[in-house]
């Protein structure tokens, strides 16, 4: 019996600690400049177009034809997964956020990713709203 005991504790031991295994690699994020994404706009191409800012600041000013699906990496995913299982993931979906490092758009994708969706189908906004409307493109209130 401690031999058994003895072997499982090794065997336990030997396992990698949570945390320090090594991470899920996942595809490279294709970006979008916002001059690309004009071009598609004008040209009317179906995209998905996601705002994950808060509900504030999408309300504050988004690009026009955008959904606002709000990326709270501290949050409980399972609601915000529900509808992003109700995308549809066959057409090309961009995500933009206001975050330099695009982290928060990143995450999001991440969970499509995660949730089947082709990588190809997924770009990110390079530089977010931000970039939008330095670009000189509008940005419109909830209002409107």
């Amino acid at each position: 019996m401690k031999k058994l005991v003895f072997l499982i504790l090794m065997i336990f031991l030997s396992l990698p600690a949570p945390g320090n295994s090594a991470e899920v690699s996942h595809p490279e994020l294709s970006r979008i400049k916002a001059k690309e994404l004009k071009q598609l706009k004008d040209k009317k191409r179906e995209i998905i177009l996601i705002d994950a800012r808060d509900s504030g600041k999408y309300n504050a000013g988004h690009i026009e034809g955008a959904v606002n699906i709000h990326f709270d990496p501290s949050g409980d995913p399972n609601a915000r997964n529900m509808t992003l299982m109700a995308l549809p993931m066959d057409k090309l979906i961009i995500i933009y956020c206001d975050s330099e490092d695009e982290n928060i758009s990143a995450g999001l994708a991440l969970e499509l990713y995660d949730l089947g969706c082709d990588m190809d189908n997924l770009k990110i906004l390079s530089g977010g709203a931000a970039q939008w409307k330095k670009q000189g493109y509008p940005l419109i209130t909830a209002g409107n």
